[in-house]
Protein backbone atom coordinates (compact mmCIF):
# COMPACT_ATOMS: atom_id res chain seq x y z
CA UNK A 1 0.00 0.00 0.00
CA UNK A 2 3.31 2.08 -0.17
CA UNK A 3 1.47 3.80 -3.46
CA UNK A 4 -0.97 5.77 -1.37
CA UNK A 5 -0.80 9.74 -2.50
CA UNK A 6 -1.39 10.24 1.33
CA UNK A 7 -1.14 9.13 4.58
CA UNK A 8 -3.47 9.36 7.40
CA UNK A 9 -4.29 7.60 11.22
CA UNK A 10 -6.94 5.51 8.72
CA UNK A 11 -5.03 4.79 5.94
CA UNK A 12 -2.26 3.31 8.27
CA UNK A 13 -4.49 0.48 8.47
CA UNK A 14 -5.73 -0.25 5.23
CA UNK A 15 -3.17 -3.11 4.22
CA UNK A 16 -4.75 -4.32 7.63
CA UNK A 17 -8.16 -4.35 6.26
CA UNK A 18 -7.29 -5.99 2.84
CA UNK A 19 -5.74 -8.95 4.46
CA UNK A 20 -8.53 -9.63 6.33
CA UNK A 21 -10.49 -10.37 3.09
CA UNK A 22 -10.88 -13.55 2.17
CA UNK A 23 -9.88 -15.19 -0.85
CA UNK A 24 -12.96 -16.40 -1.82
CA UNK A 25 -14.27 -12.92 -1.35
CA UNK A 26 -16.69 -11.60 -4.93
CA UNK A 27 -18.14 -8.87 -3.30
CA UNK A 28 -17.55 -6.16 -0.86
CA UNK A 29 -19.16 -3.32 0.89
CA UNK A 30 -16.60 -0.48 2.25
CA UNK A 31 -18.89 1.86 4.25
CA UNK A 32 -17.76 5.92 4.69
CA UNK A 33 -15.64 5.09 1.18
CA UNK A 34 -14.70 8.93 1.12
CA UNK A 35 -12.39 9.19 -1.63
CA UNK A 36 -12.53 5.51 -2.69
CA UNK A 37 -8.51 4.71 -1.87
CA UNK A 38 -9.93 1.97 -0.02
CA UNK A 39 -12.44 0.86 -2.63
CA UNK A 40 -9.34 0.94 -4.95
CA UNK A 41 -7.87 -1.60 -2.56
CA UNK A 42 -10.54 -4.04 -2.22
CA UNK A 43 -11.28 -3.92 -6.16
CA UNK A 44 -8.07 -5.38 -7.07
CA UNK A 45 -9.25 -8.23 -4.80
CA UNK A 46 -12.71 -9.10 -5.62
CA UNK A 47 -15.15 -8.52 -8.71
CA UNK A 48 -17.62 -5.95 -7.75
CA UNK A 49 -16.53 -3.16 -4.75
CA UNK A 50 -19.87 -0.91 -3.57
CA UNK A 51 -18.30 1.87 -1.96
CA UNK A 52 -20.41 3.99 0.16
CA UNK A 53 -21.05 7.60 1.86
CA UNK A 54 -23.04 10.25 3.25
CA UNK A 55 -21.19 12.84 1.99
CA UNK A 56 -21.92 13.80 -1.45
CA UNK A 57 -19.41 16.09 -1.95
CA UNK A 58 -16.93 13.39 -0.90
CA UNK A 59 -18.10 11.14 -3.61
CA UNK A 60 -17.20 13.94 -6.24
CA UNK A 61 -13.72 13.00 -5.31
CA UNK A 62 -13.67 8.96 -5.99
CA UNK A 63 -11.24 7.41 -7.76
CA UNK A 64 -12.83 5.34 -10.84
CA UNK A 65 -12.32 1.88 -11.35
CA UNK A 66 -14.45 -0.84 -13.61
CA UNK A 67 -15.93 -2.56 -10.93
CA UNK A 68 -16.17 0.22 -7.90
CA UNK A 69 -19.73 1.87 -8.00
CA UNK A 70 -19.86 4.40 -5.64
CA UNK A 71 -23.26 5.42 -4.02
CA UNK A 72 -24.22 8.35 -1.79
CA UNK A 73 -25.89 5.92 1.53
CA UNK A 74 -26.57 5.66 4.92
CA UNK A 75 -25.23 1.86 5.81
CA UNK A 76 -28.40 1.70 7.98
CA UNK A 77 -30.67 2.03 5.31
CA UNK A 78 -28.70 -0.55 2.53
CA UNK A 79 -30.50 -3.42 1.29
CA UNK A 80 -28.66 -6.58 0.41
CA UNK A 81 -25.50 -8.14 1.97
CA UNK A 82 -22.01 -8.60 0.94
CA UNK A 83 -18.75 -11.17 1.25
CA UNK A 84 -16.57 -8.42 3.03
CA UNK A 85 -17.67 -4.93 4.00
CA UNK A 86 -15.44 -2.69 5.78
CA UNK A 87 -16.06 0.42 7.96
CA UNK A 88 -13.66 2.86 8.35
CA UNK A 89 -13.82 5.52 11.60
CA UNK A 90 -17.88 5.66 10.37
CA UNK A 91 -19.19 3.73 13.80
CA UNK A 92 -18.88 6.57 16.42
CA UNK A 93 -21.19 8.82 13.58
CA UNK A 94 -24.61 6.38 14.60
CA UNK A 95 -25.58 5.25 18.15
CA UNK A 96 -22.98 2.09 18.76
CA UNK A 97 -25.69 -0.73 18.62
CA UNK A 98 -27.74 0.66 15.96
CA UNK A 99 -24.66 0.99 13.63
CA UNK A 100 -23.36 -2.74 14.79
CA UNK A 101 -26.86 -3.70 14.05
CA UNK A 102 -26.50 -2.73 10.78
CA UNK A 103 -23.04 -4.09 9.86
CA UNK A 104 -23.67 -7.45 11.17
CA UNK A 105 -27.07 -7.61 8.53
CA UNK A 106 -24.95 -6.20 5.54
CA UNK A 107 -22.35 -9.18 5.69
CA UNK A 108 -23.64 -12.69 4.03
CA UNK A 109 -23.23 -15.91 5.52
CA UNK A 110 -19.73 -16.72 5.32
CA UNK A 111 -18.69 -13.18 4.84
CA UNK A 112 -16.31 -10.90 6.99
CA UNK A 113 -16.65 -7.67 8.53
CA UNK A 114 -13.58 -5.59 9.47
CA UNK A 115 -13.52 -2.41 11.39
CA UNK A 116 -11.55 0.50 12.08
CA UNK A 117 -12.83 2.57 14.95
CA UNK A 118 -12.60 5.21 17.24
CA UNK A 119 -13.05 5.10 21.04
CA UNK A 120 -13.11 7.73 23.52
CA UNK A 121 -10.53 7.78 25.86
CA UNK A 122 -10.02 8.69 29.10
CA UNK A 123 -7.47 8.59 31.84
CA UNK A 124 -9.16 6.16 34.54
CA UNK A 125 -10.41 3.86 31.76
CA UNK A 126 -7.36 3.18 29.08
CA UNK A 127 -3.81 4.23 31.24
CA UNK A 128 -1.71 1.56 29.78
CA UNK A 129 -2.43 3.54 26.63
CA UNK A 130 -0.57 7.01 28.12
CA UNK A 131 3.18 5.64 27.64
CA UNK A 132 2.17 5.14 23.66
CA UNK A 133 0.99 8.84 23.27
CA UNK A 134 4.74 9.67 22.67
CA UNK A 135 5.43 6.94 19.65
CA UNK A 136 1.94 8.15 18.27
CA UNK A 137 3.62 11.63 18.22
CA UNK A 138 6.45 10.57 16.43
CA UNK A 139 4.26 8.62 14.09
CA UNK A 140 2.69 11.72 13.29
CA UNK A 141 5.64 13.85 12.57
CA UNK A 142 7.10 11.40 10.26
CA UNK A 143 4.07 10.73 8.13
CA UNK A 144 2.43 13.90 8.15
CA UNK A 145 -1.57 13.58 7.60
CA UNK A 146 -3.36 14.80 4.67
CA UNK A 147 -5.96 16.81 6.08
CA UNK A 148 -9.43 15.19 5.77
CA UNK A 149 -12.22 17.10 4.34
CA UNK A 150 -14.47 14.75 5.69
CA UNK A 151 -17.34 15.94 8.76
CA UNK A 152 -15.62 14.88 12.19
CA UNK A 153 -17.11 13.88 15.03
CA UNK A 154 -15.43 12.70 18.85
CA UNK A 155 -15.97 9.19 19.64
CA UNK A 156 -18.78 8.70 22.54
CA UNK A 157 -18.21 4.96 23.60
CA UNK A 158 -15.48 3.90 25.23
CA UNK A 159 -13.60 0.60 24.33
CA UNK A 160 -15.73 -1.39 27.23
CA UNK A 161 -18.84 -0.40 25.70
CA UNK A 162 -17.95 -1.37 22.26
CA UNK A 163 -16.28 -4.62 23.23
CA UNK A 164 -19.52 -5.68 25.27
CA UNK A 165 -21.58 -4.47 22.67
CA UNK A 166 -19.67 -6.34 20.28
CA UNK A 167 -19.95 -9.79 22.13
CA UNK A 168 -24.06 -9.19 22.09
CA UNK A 169 -23.98 -7.91 18.43
CA UNK A 170 -21.30 -9.81 16.98
CA UNK A 171 -20.69 -12.98 18.84
CA UNK A 172 -17.14 -14.30 18.28
CA UNK A 173 -15.85 -10.86 17.25
CA UNK A 174 -11.79 -10.27 17.88
CA UNK A 175 -11.44 -6.37 18.71
CA UNK A 176 -8.10 -5.49 19.60
CA UNK A 177 -7.04 -1.82 21.01
CA UNK A 178 -4.52 -0.04 18.35
CA UNK A 179 -2.35 2.82 18.04
CA UNK A 180 -3.37 6.22 17.18
CA UNK A 181 -6.74 6.15 18.92
CA UNK A 182 -7.90 3.35 16.52
CA UNK A 183 -9.33 -0.35 17.31
CA UNK A 184 -9.82 -3.35 14.98
CA UNK A 185 -12.98 -5.55 15.01
CA UNK A 186 -13.11 -8.86 12.99
CA UNK A 187 -16.27 -10.77 12.78
CA UNK A 188 -17.25 -13.85 10.75
CA UNK A 189 -20.63 -14.59 10.03
CA UNK A 190 -20.99 -18.05 10.81
CA UNK A 191 -24.71 -18.32 9.70
CA UNK A 192 -25.44 -20.84 6.67
CA UNK A 193 -26.96 -19.82 3.24
CA UNK A 194 -30.19 -22.02 4.04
Amino acid sequence: MNDDPYWNHNTHYHRWLVDRMPASAGTALDVGCGDGLLATKLARRCDSVLGIDVDAEVLTRTIAAPNITYERADFRDLPGSFDFVTAVAILHHVPLREGLAALRRLVAPGGTLAILGLWKMSLRGDPLYLPLIPAIRLVDLVHPAKADPAPMRDPQDTLHEIRCAAAEILPGARLRRRLMWRYTLIWRNEASDA
